[in-house]
């Protein structure tokens, strides 16, 4: 059902996987599908791109808490982006407009439908 394929690419930890298999079988006449797919990938792809720049931050200052705390702090976004979805509220992310649509546009579905 469209309620669970708009939260799943939400999900911690599972949601990045879940993006790319939305993204590469779902149609575009899905659109809903599709667009929440493409936001929760670039979402998680941010996440990781800046989980790892305080990794490495916290390698050297000899301290994993700001590393820490923004892991907890993503983790809580992806829980509340998941209940959001999932009461039909409107779930936009102004900072993850561009590459969500480039992800939307440049990843074609296997099947065309």
């Amino acid at each position: 059902p469209e309620k669970w394929a708009v939260i799943l690419p939400y999900a911690p930890w599972v949601g990045i996987v879940a993006s790319l298999v939305e993204l590469f079988l779902t149609s575009r006449r899905e659109v809903q599908v599709r667009f929440h797919a493409s936001q929760a990938l670039a979402l998680h792809i941010a996440i990781l791109i800046l989980s790892t720049i305080l990794g490495v931050v916290g390698t050297f200052s000899d301290s994993n808490l700001g590393s820490l705390l923004f892991k907890t702090a993503a983790t809580v976004f992806l829980i509340i982006s998941m209940i959001r979805v999932w009461r039909g509220e409107p779930h936009r992310i102004a900072p993850l407009a561009e590459p969500a649509q480039w992800f939307n546009e440049h990843i074609e579905p296997r099947t065309q439908g």
